[in-house]
């Protein structure tokens, strides 16, 4: 679709309402402000270009919101008909961001696993000549055990770190 041909929104009452509450509402999140706010001037038949220039916001911006909005028009109408009390959750999840994959994990979850279960174990009682583990004697364990192929101190550590964080504070 060509930036200068918006989509026409239609708003009923209820989605009107819900917007002008997140636009105006003092624990709103700016995000859902300025989305709201892009969705409301565009349902008044507002150009993509004037909210633009209006707002001071890129334009890419104003067709992004507009287009997701008119796109969910059909399930929030339908959210409203049949469960209105669910239409400001569906209205704040068509104008949340979406999911970002991320980046891959370098370790599964059994590894990380691994490596704490390897960690808690007493080193004289694996036949190692050591009476504590450091994190280097840990790391070169855990490698010779073929657990991970490579692994940085850096990184056992910030393991080990996170699994007492979560052992106190669970």
């Amino acid at each position: 679709m060509a930036r200068n041909q918006a989509v026409e929104l239609n708003l009923s009452a209820a989605q009107e309402k819900i917007l002008q509450q997140l636009l105006k509402g003092t624990h709103s999140p700016q995000h859902y402000k300025q989305r709201a706010e892009i969705i409301l001037l565009a349902s008044q038949g507002n150009s993509n270009n004037k909210i633009e220039r209006m707002l001071n916001i890129h334009g890419e911006t104003v067709t992004k919101w507009r287009n997701r909005y008119a796109g969910a028009e059909k399930e929030l109408a339908l959210t409203e008909e049949e469960n209105p009390q669910k239409l400001r959750s569906a209205i704040e999840k068509v104008l949340s961001d979406e999911q970002r994959r991320g980046r891959t994990p370098k370790f599964t979850d059994e590894q990380v696993a691994c490596i704490i279960a390897l960690s808690l174990q007493k080193p004289e009682e694996l036949g190692l000549p050591f009476s504590h583990w450091t994190i280097s004697s840990l790391r070169d364990e855990v490698i010779n055990r073929g657990i991970v192929a490579y692994i940085s101190t850096t990184q056992v550590h910030s393991f080990l770190k996170g699994a007492r964080y979560k052992a106190t504070s669970g």
